[in-house]
């Protein structure tokens, strides 16, 4: 029996589900599916990494009690196994039973990965360990794995043994023939910029279909970057590979992050074979086939699939408010298309009832536009609409504290007054507040601290202002399929509204994008923040004249927008200076979802210091006006 035909033979589920927070509620979730799959004819049923918690659970892993508890849900799984005609793959927490204490002082864990027949964890093939070990362990944004768990590369060094010892395949057999299971989890496959490389090393052990049990959040792109990389991993071992990934929304305080699932079968030249439904909890069953036809992995647009993942990241952060909170969200309406695209979303993600939109006026300054719109497009989604009018609070405030009307601490007052109207307001209909700022006014600190980047939840904290508008855009075009968030919102110039009209700067200081275009600011958050460029490269780019190239800007835009090289010089010096010193509002900030390449949080991790100029930077600068004087 040739490669083909043995692989043919053997059948594998996927379960692809969201994981809970309890670990036994996990374990049971998990054999109801292994059921249904072994009753379609599967002969080995996979979960995903870390199945019996949430892996995204912070310092959770230093509790020894919800350890035990995992470990427990764990043997539950064995225990049952043994009715159970299949191989079962699942991920969880291994210790241990000599109960050595790892490089934290506390007992020694590791995120492995069981693989269980007829009620006993399988030995691997040279029986060196009884579970599969994270061999790559990711330590960038949100993934902290060596602050809890120890490695297959450091496992390998203490026994003083090479790593090909330790990355072995696991045997099992299955009607009579003897299967070699390549058990990797999620990061050993993304090998690229480590020395040791998993699913090679596998190979060369005998494994003859390689597993991936991944808990793989949902990024921009990332599941044609997984397909590249799955597709080289298959072209160079010529086995079939398996990837499973779960479901839903999972956080760490800061940041809610979505996962897709898009658990899928790759055939040994790297074709997607089988693929599961995004963000569906469902259990594929498929038999390892080569006739099997390659498919396409249609995705969605772009906008389409970041409005997918704050939907998900939306609800995943609603489970997790107290009954007491979950009636009603209040938002601020001012007219504006943030929190304009805030009403329209939760009225859809929570139904219109249980939404209220507070607009507050201060005297005569805003404008019978702004209002008449808020007002207007609340009526359109049927959601509650108040008017409180914060004049007496901001005055009082301004009487008692000696504030001047046209300071920056008269702006403050204001936005201070609407913020503890919503939490009044949200408070007594038993609810809770957003925080509508979006991702570039996060960035440069366009914003008051206990005023309107305040808020429970921050529904846009990861997206530029033109993500805005595209998101407004999509809600009106595909999810309502008319306009509820009025054209005359998202035509308005962005303003803040907290001066009077003719009496001072009104209009905010950023080039934003729009439907039709990127804005310089916009892309500059995105390049500092997603992509770690400083200012020593915006002056080099500046200098070769590729900046408006490598920022996707429209041709002339930077002209248009600065029409020296000192007025462009010196709008970086504030940007910059903006964001150094908004750094103390961003470790305060509002939790919402993760759904670009880096986002503010605990992807995008910040100390309280001052700037530092490079001696680079200064030189640059100074070939910069050398060449413009």
């Amino acid at each position: 029996m040739n490669y083909q035909q043995k692989m043919k033979r053997l059948s594998i589920a996927m379960v692809q589900m969201a994981i809970a927070n309890d670990p036994m509620e996990n374990a049971i979730n998990f054999l109801s599916k292994v059921k249904e799959a072994v009753a379609e004819g599967a002969d080995v049923v996979v979960g995903s990494e870390m199945m019996l918690s949430q892996y995204v659970s912070g310092d959770r892993y230093e509790d020894d009690t919800f350890v035990a508890e995992m470990i427990k849900a764990s043997q539950f799984i064995v225990s049952e196994s043994k009715s159970i005609d299949a191989v079962l793959l699942y991920g969880g927490i291994a210790c241990d039973n000599d109960d050595i204490v790892g490089e934290d002082g506390r007992i020694r864990k590791y995120n492995a990965a069981f693989v269980v027949q007829a009620g006993e964890l399988v030995w691997n093939a040279n029986k060196s360990l009884r579970f599969a070990v994270k061999s790559l362990m990711p330590n960038y944004r949100i993934f902290d794995d060596s602050r809890h768990f120890f490695d297959l590369r450091k496992l390998a060094a203490e026994r003083g043994a090479s790593f090909s010892e330790l990355q072995q395949p696991f045997p099992v057999a299955i009607h009579g023939v003897v299967y070699s299971l390549g058990v990797m989890l999620c990061e050993d496959m993304w090998d690229i910029d480590y020395a040791q490389k998993p699913a090679r090393t596998l190979k060369q052990n005998g494994a003859e279909v390689l597993i991936n049990l991944s808990c793989s959040n949902w990024s921009w792109r990332k599941n044609a970057k997984r397909d590249q990389v799955i597709a080289n991993i298959c072209q160079q071992t010529g086995l079939w590979f398996v990837y499973v990934n779960n479901v839903g929304c999972q956080n760490n305080g800061k940041n809610f992050i979505t996962f897709d699932g898009a658990s899928t079968i790759y055939n040994p030249v790297g074709e997607v074979v089988v693929l599961a439904n995004n963000y569906q909890h469902e259990t594929k069953v498929a038999a390892l086939d080569s006739q099997r036809a390659s498919l396409t992995r249609n995705e969605a647009s772009d906008i389409a699939q970041m409005f997918r993942a704050i939907e998900v990241a939306s609800i995943g952060f609603l489970a997790t408010l107290p009954t007491s909170a979950r009636e009603k969200v209040v938002i601020g309406v001012s007219g504006g298309m943030d929190s304009a695209l805030s009403v329209a979303f939760f009225a859809h993600l929570m139904g219109a009832n249980k939404v209220v939109g507070v607009n507050m006026p201060y005297k005569h300054y805003n404008a019978a536009e702004t209002k008449d719109d808020a007002a207007q497009m609340c009526r359109r989604l049927n959601v509650e609409y108040r008017v409180v009018p914060i004049d007496t609070i901001v005055d009082a405030t301004c009487v008692l504290t000696d504030i001047k009307v046209g300071t920056s601490q008269h702006k403050t007052a204001q936005a201070v007054a609407r913020m503890n109207v919503l939490s009044a307001l949200a408070s007594q209909a038993g609810g809770f507040f957003t925080c509508n700022a979006n991702w570039t006014e996060i960035a440069f600190g366009y914003g008051t601290l206990n005023g309107d980047m305040r808020g429970t939840f921050s529904p846009w904290m990861n997206c530029l202002k033109q993500d805005v508008y595209r998101l407004g855009e999509y809600l009106n075009r595909e999810v309502y399929g008319r306009e509820v968030i009025l054209q005359s919102i998202i035509d308005r110039p962005p303003m803040d509204e907290l001066v009077e009209a003719g009496s001072g700067a009104r209009s905010d200081p950023f080039d934003y994008g729009n439907l039709t275009g990127n804005g310089y600011h916009d892309q500059m958050v995105r390049a500092v923040v997603a992509f770690r460029y400083g200012p020593e490269w915006f002056v080099e780019q500046y200098l070769k004249g590729s900046l408006e190239q490598k920022l996707q800007l429209s041709k002339g835009r930077l002209n248009i927008l600065f029409p020296t090289s000192q007025a462009w010089l010196d709008d970086l010096e504030r940007c910059f200076s903006l964001f150094n010193a908004a750094v103390f509002k961003r470790v305060q900030s509002v939790p919402g979802p993760l759904v670009d390449k880096r986002g503010f949080g605990w992807d995008f991790r910040e100390s309280i210091l001052d700037r530092v100029e490079t001696t680079r930077y200064k030189a640059l600068v100074r070939k910069l006006r050398a060449n413009s004087a």
